[in-house]
């Protein structure tokens, strides 16, 4: 079998599938700052910039961009640690928790419309090779 031939082909249709309809940019969020609410919203609730860099695989430089952002859009809030002051506690608003379940559902609703589409041994093949695929990657760390 030739590997590298599949993996262009692989890597062709990932280009050409990049923008999927739940992939879309919205209301000026970058994918940074969709990451940071993300994370916010559905893994811990406040963090530390330095965490969120770590756990989301994102520089500092990028995470303070997204943060001031998403500051400005009301997304989240930044308060001193009350035992140490020179720690910075990002924390998700309301407003931010909202935006954020809103694009999780619209998002679950289009990419189970996709795999409607794709019939079902083959929308459970996918998602078994993509977990597959996860997890060898995840190994590989």
């Amino acid at each position: 079998m030739d590997y590298k031939e599949l993996a262009e082909e692989l890597l062709r249709n990932m280009t050409r599938t990049a923008k999927m309809p739940f992939q879309k940019k919205v209301e000026d969020i970058s994918h940074g700052e969709k990451k940071i609410l993300g994370f916010l919203t559905f893994a811990k609730s406040s963090a530390t910039s330095g965490e969120l860099s770590e756990a989301l695989y994102l520089t500092t430089p990028r995470v303070a961009s997204a943060l001031n952002s998403l500051s400005k859009k009301g997304f989240i809030q930044r308060s001193r640690d009350a035992n140490d002051k020179r720690i910075v506690i990002v924390t998700i608003t309301e407003e931010g928790t909202h935006f954020m379940e809103e694009e999780r559902k619209e998002a679950l609703m289009m990419i189970e419309q996709t795999l409607e589409k794709l019939g079902e041994h083959d929308a459970k093949e996918f998602v078994r090779i993509l977990k597959r695929i996860t997890d060898i990657t995840i190994e590989s760390e």
